[in-house]
């Protein structure tokens, strides 16, 4: 299965891009990541399969993120 992995700024964001992307039919969920990186706040959205139409969605609503993994083999492992 492939997984894209969007980085967020916070879990605000993160919660409207998980409703926002599911209203459109994409199945996605929220993790919490271990260790908080430099690009966000500790949070990301798991989209399964690839994040290019995803992603420009997130745009068009001005929603900020950072692509962790555009959605290879394997990269549902964080």
């Amino acid at each position: 299965m492939t997984i894209s992995i969007l980085d967020m700024p916070s879990y605000t964001y993160a919660v409207k891009a998980q409703r926002l992307l599911r209203s459109r039919g994409y199945p996605c969920r929220i993790r919490r990541r271990e260790k908080s990186s430099d690009r966000g706040c500790g949070y990301s959205v798991h989209i399964t399969g690839s994040s290019e139409s995803p992603a420009r969605l997130l745009e068009s609503y001005n929603i900020p993120y950072s692509v962790i993994s555009g959605g290879g083999e394997g990269d549902d492992q964080l």
